[in-house]
């Protein structure tokens, strides 16, 4: 899905719900210009942004990113998963799993980045977070502690807390499960 897609889709909620550019942007904690750019497609947000308009809005990350949210079970191939990565502005990729489940208790992503195009920055979002290295080195800042990760390596945590990712090799693929 691309960003003009993704903004769309978030005006679309906004507006059934009845609400304002700058009350979705305010309960955000960013500005009405930024949410504009987002809705409009000029910016393509990154997942920490979408968890504050998905909790925002009431909804899951992954109805955000979809159309097709009404589905009992969700199959995702591996070739889906490799043509619909989302680019976001942050440099990193990532794949909302299962996202025909509108009303699931976790969301699974596929989180890919590449240490030249990464950027380093902070995020603090509601809910409980899972990483898994599938493959690469990297580091995950929770507040002022640092874990260097390793394929096989697993890190949960509070969400609520600050945290950045900062790749160490080529290329680093995470499975990511936030609830």
């Amino acid at each position: 899905m691309d960003a003009i897609t993704i903004g769309l889709h978030i005006k679309k909620i906004r507006l059934q719900q009845k609400r304002t550019q700058q009350e979705l942007a305010d309960f955000c904690g960013f500005t009405k210009s930024h949410l504009s750019k987002i809705e409009s497609g000029k910016v393509m947000p990154s997942i920490g942004v979408l968890a504050k308009i998905a909790e925002a809005l009431q909804k899951k990350i992954s109805f955000l990113l979809d159309e097709e949210n009404h589905k009992d079970i969700t199959y995702d191939s591996k070739v889906e998963i490799q043509t619909k990565m989302i680019k976001t502005s942050k440099g990193y990729s990532i794949y909302p799993f299962a996202s025909a489940q509108e009303d699931k208790i976790m969301q699974p992503f596929l989180f890919e980045t590449h240490k030249e195009d990464h950027k380093i920055h902070s995020t603090i979002h509601e809910g409980e977070e899972f990483f898994y290295i599938l493959e690469g080195e990297m580091i995950l800042k929770i507040g002022t502690e640092e874990y260097h990760l390793c394929e096989g390596d697993g890190l949960y945590f509070d969400a609520r807390l600050e945290h950045e990712t900062r790749p160490l090799t080529e290329t680093v693929r995470v499975l990511d499960i936030i609830s």
